[in-house]
């Protein structure tokens, strides 16, 4: 070989050590097979399929669910899908398979972070972390934003030989301190669409803005900085904030009403349809158009912004809970804080620089698309005062005076509470309310066990009601074996069917799984509570029908309108495109904007240069387009 291309190819290697390469990190598949909806998978398949198509196959890596893996053996049935059925809808689950995968668990991903993907970037590459899993908060007193990881682990003693590992999270601090302990020059950009994905722009920056000492005639206590922090070199985009849920993750997504951040990003980035996976467009260069795209077709209660915005929030958060308060602040400080609210209560803004502008141009067209997408916010969108909407909002909405509680979402499940597959009460929509009416509970619980519940035992151990598949009947008896001991599958924890529908089902286990076993019990646990209502009406025994009669009088969760045909949650509730995004949302949205904005236009007026370079910095780290679509 020519001494000449030698060195050339020898160059190209020391010149690509030195600028480090990039990694493509695609996270996704918690907590347990509940919550494991088919749409996380669909876009997982999408977004590794577009990173395989396009970039080096040692430069990407994936961690879903289970960790099924194409090509072997899958270890665990860890992807939940619906479908209608007759007017019921039905579980069934299949292995997540995708080529390389791993295991979405704290522990994988967390090693491979420090011994693969961060050394890769170290030297001045880019990490592309796209995020597409399950999030809620922690509890306690500094809360903030986690990922909800695959919490399923093998044990034999175990009656599945599995179970749920309480650990498996990942939050903000602990994803920083590992990314500044291995990131050097490298940096990340990110794209998360889970609940709560909002407080992970807190890798880049404090919760609480410190105040330039200049801006007071006397410098108060509580403005000291606190102790020096390292932050991540990392921006991003999220699908809302750390205190809201998020739309789109469904385990029956249809294509005409599957809607969110979490389609409509990976969609517009990747230019194909996430139920087909055919091309449709040509795709866009960056998260950050992808960002834009999505937002402008997004009419869920998403609430989709990025880590520079959530920056000039934290400054809009300082002005609104501190600054307003302070007595010794300087004239020209106080004169942009009478600015900032009529900037906030809707007045133009005049001033800025071109970025400030670029800004405001987008903010504007996201508002006059909000107003479009639902006219009846047109007034209040583009003239209401700051009033107007925090009264269209409500008072869990007010920022910088209040808390936010979580929305409820339509057809979303949230991860799961541990030590069990079934979602926690804080965060479940299906949850949500469980263990309300504690006297009704009992009432309903003393007519189940005194009353219906032996007459229906009795009947089916002696095979006396009609209709009823073997495989169903044998699940049954199992049902009601637990029942006797304590267990609840009709009111408290009707949601307890689920985890028994999947291990004994079959679905757990594809390698044994008899299909036609599995759908007889899986339909057999949508129909439950249907089924021993209608028999209940309909014995002799008149104790039995008044006790059913009575119960159907309760509102017992489980027991709510148990012969009503059941429907699929975005049948019940569609979130799809077509449904006119609300007031609430809408506003909230246009608020944010406008706080945003209010924060720039403050930093520009009082000149605060180190805050406006964060801000610069932010945007161009956002901007980061993705390498050519090209094989390397």
């Amino acid at each position: 070989m020519n001494a000449r291309i030698i060195l050339s190819l020898f160059l190209a290697c020391c010149a690509q050590a030195l600028c480090g390469r990039d990694a493509f990190v695609m996270l996704s598949g918690g907590d347990s097979p509940l919550e494991n909806n088919y749409s996380q998978y669909l876009q997982t398949k999408a977004v590794l399929s577009f990173f395989e198509q396009n970039y080096r196959a040692d430069s990407i890596w994936v961690f879903f669910g289970a960790g099924n893996r194409e090509g072997e053996k899958p270890v665990l049935g860890d992807v939940r899908r619906q479908s209608e059925r007759e007017g019921v809808v039905v579980d069934s689950w299949l292995p997540g398979s995708l080529p390389r995968n791993r295991p979405a668990r704290r522990d994988v991903i967390l090693r491979a972070l420090r011994e693969e993907i961060l050394p890769t970037v170290a030297s001045g590459g880019t990490l592309y972390l796209f995020v597409g899993d399950h999030g809620t908060r922690t509890r306690g007193r500094n809360r903030e934003s986690i990922i909800a990881l695959w919490s399923l682990e093998r044990d034999h003693r175990s009656e599945h030989g599995w179970r749920s590992d309480e650990d498996q999270t990942l939050g903000v601090a602990e994803l920083r301190r590992t990314l500044t302990g291995g990131l050097g020059k490298g940096r990340v950009v990110f794209c998360m669409t889970q609940c709560h994905a909002g407080g992970f722009h807190y890798l880049a920056m404090p919760r609480e803005m410190t105040p330039n000492p200049k801006w007071f005639t006397q410098v108060p206590n509580w403005s000291a900085p606190p102790e020096s922090q390292v932050w991540a070199r990392a921006a991003g985009f999220t699908a809302t904030d750390e205190l809201s849920s998020a739309a789109g993750c469904d385990p029956d997504p249809d294509p005409e009403e599957w809607a969110g951040y979490e389609r409509f990003v990976p969609e517009k980035l990747l230019g194909v349809d996430l139920m087909t996976l055919k091309q449709t467009s040509k795709g866009l260069p960056s998260f950050a158009e992808a960002h834009l795209a999505a937002t402008l077709v997004d009419q869920t209660i998403d609430k989709p912004y990025s880590t520079s915005e959530q920056y000039l929030e934290r400054w809009a958060n300082l002005i609104e809970t501190r600054l307003s308060k302070e007595s010794n602040l300087t004239a020209r400080v106080k004169a942009q804080l009478t600015a900032y609210q009529r900037a906030v209560d809707g007045a133009a803004i005049k001033e800025g620089d071109r970025a400030f502008r670029e800004r405001q141009a987008t903010f504007r067209y996201f508002v006059e698309t909000l107003a479009e997408q639902n006219p009846a916010t047109k007034t209040l969108l583009l003239n209401g005062t700051r009033k107007e909407l925090e009264d269209a909002i409500g008072p869990a909405r007010r920022r910088g005076r209040g808390r936010q509680t979580a929305e409820q979402v339509p057809g979303r499940r949230e991860p799961a509470e541990r030590g069990s597959l079934q979602p926690s009460d804080e965060t479940s929509t299906r949850g949500s309310g469980r263990r309300r009416g504690g006297s009704q509970l009992a009432d309903a619980r003393k007519l189940w066990t005194q009353t219906i519940g032996p007459a229906w035992k009795s009947a089916i151990d002696s095979n006396r009601v009609p209709g009823v598949p073997a495989a169903a009947l044998e699940f049954e008896k199992y049902l009601l074996r637990k029942d006797v001991k304590g267990a609840d599958y009709l009111f408290s924890d009707v949601d307890a069917v689920d985890e028994e529908v999947f291990w004994h089902s079959g679905y757990s286990d594809p390698q044994t799984l008899d299909v036609e076993r599995a759908e007889a019990i899986a339909r057999w646990g949508s129909e439950r509570s249907t089924r021993i209502f209608a028999w209940a009406k309909a014995v002799p025994d008149e104790s039995v029908r008044a006790a059913t009669e009575k119960l159907a009088g309760m509102k017992v969760r489980g027991w709510e309108n148990p012969a009503a045909p059941q429907l699929p949650a975005a049948a019940a509730a569609p979130a799809g495109s077509k449904t006119p995004i609300s007031k609430k949302v809408a506003a909230e949205r246009a608020l944010f904007y406008r706080r945003v904005l209010g924060a720039w236009e403050f930093l520009l007026a009082v000149n605060e240069r180190p805050a406006l370079a964060r801000v610069r910095e932010l945007t161009e780290l956002e901007r980061t387009p993705l390498p050519a679509r090209k094989k390397l």
